[in-house]
């Protein structure tokens, strides 16, 4: 997993009322309460929307265990040369490489701890797949369920066969946007958990909030830290 890029784990989904954030691999934080939202008015961001540009990954766990979800993005990496240049092919196009990411979501088994949420970046290098697993393959285990813990039954993984990575070129997602993929309990079903995923469409979100907007903040937050880096 890399963890050079801006990436940041999001502690809840609810933190985005005014809790904990996460900098994957980087230790632990807490924002600036500037960066944080309120309830107040009852308008509050779910996506990053057209202000911002990342895709957010959601994990929901609903199973009453304890669930780690194996998140995997693939993006369109620009290719540099020894001299630090991007590269062009012989009709002066960029050249491009396919990167994936893999961050794996520990959740809990109730209240905030049964969500977590990662920003990825979309705004240099296109989010290009979403989906579980670590090869995005039907036969990798896409979530592991922890079981009964010490002592009672042993943990196992839950395949993502019924379902198929995001796409940006098939329209399923594009970036400003929220995916949530659910765990739940379900009759029938292998080791009786299953899983689906869902849309948050950052197109249809509020432009106008009571309090500050955390992802355009946080926008602002990242390209400030750049421009400081700036010689």
């Amino acid at each position: 997993m890399q963890t050079d890029s801006p990436r940041r784990l999001l502690a809840g989904f609810l933190v985005l009322l005014g809790g904990l954030i996460q900098w994957a691999g980087c230790g632990a934080g807490i924002f600036n309460p500037a960066f944080l939202n309120t309830v107040a008015g009852g308008q509050f961001p779910v996506t990053p929307g057209p202000g911002a540009d990342f895709v957010m990954v959601r994990a929901l766990n609903e199973t009453g265990q304890n669930v780690e979800f194996i998140v995997t993005i693939e993006r369109d990496e620009l290719v540099l040369d020894e001299e630090g240049n991007f590269q062009v092919d012989d009709q002066g196009n960029f050249v491009t490489r396919t990167a994936r990411e893999t961050v794996r979501l520990q959740t809990g088994l109730a209240g905030n701890a049964s969500e977590l949420g990662v920003l990825f970046p979309c705004d240099v290098s296109p989010v290009t797949l979403v989906g579980l697993g670590e090869e995005l393959l039907p036969s990798d285990a896409a979530v592991f369920v922890d079981g009964d813990g010490p002592g009672g039954a042993p943990g196992f993984g839950v395949t993502a066969a019924n379902l198929n990575p995001l796409s940006l070129d098939a329209e399923n997602f594009s970036c400003g946007d929220t995916i949530t993929f659910r765990a739940f309990q379900s009759i029938g079903v292998p080791g009786g958990i299953a899983l689906q995923s869902f849309l948050l469409p950052g197109e249809s979100q509020p432009s106008i909030f009571t309090g500050p907007n955390t992802f355009v903040n946080y926008q602002t937050f990242l390209e400030s830290q750049v421009r400081e880096d700036d010689p």
